[in-house]
């Protein structure tokens, strides 16, 4: 009894302006319930517009390595990665396969899974294009990446 008279007590007091209402509050808890059951909130690893990625990599002669980037930025990758490379098997090994120059530009790109045969034709259309452009390229697959920004950015998918 002492509970009745407690609530019909509350029920009755005058509201200020500034006191919130209860009753408002579980209703704008409910609101963004909704909202976090929407496509905007849902957990990131969960939605089917995530694009595979992988590492592209290409070896050519030193020099040849912007070339490379040039095709890749051309393709829309957010990011290449070009490091300096010397040294290769034994002089007759190099004579037999034909290497001269034992440095070399090792050009690293992440790229959507959906450009790499584009990508690939026009780099084998770059090394076609001229006796003196040689070299190897390849792909990994990327099974993860550590943190969504990372994954936006290598995929340019970044709202800003």
């Amino acid at each position: 009894m002492a509970e009745k008279d407690e609530k019909k007590k509350i029920a009755n007091k005058p509201v200020k302006a500034n006191t919130p209402i209860k009753e408002k509050k579980v209703k704008v808890k409910a609101k963004k319930e909704k909202e976090v059951q929407g496509e905007e909130h849902r957990a990131f690893e969960t939605r089917p517009d995530i694009k595979k990625i992988v590492l592209y990599t290409v070896i050519v002669p030193r020099g040849q390595g912007e070339n490379i980037i040039r095709i890749f930025k051309a393709n829309k990758s957010s990011a290449q990665f070009l490091q300096y490379g010397e040294g290769t098997a034994s002089n007759a090994i190099r004579d037999i396969l034909g290497v001269e120059d034992t440095k070399k530009d090792i050009v690293y790109s992440f790229v959507r899974e959906e450009t790499v045969p584009d990508i690939k034709k026009e780099i084998d259309a770059y090394f076609v294009a001229s006796k003196r452009n040689k070299g190897i390229a390849y792909t990994i697959q990327l099974s993860s990446i550590v943190g969504v920004k990372m994954y936006k950015f290598l995929t340019q998918t970044v709202r800003g």
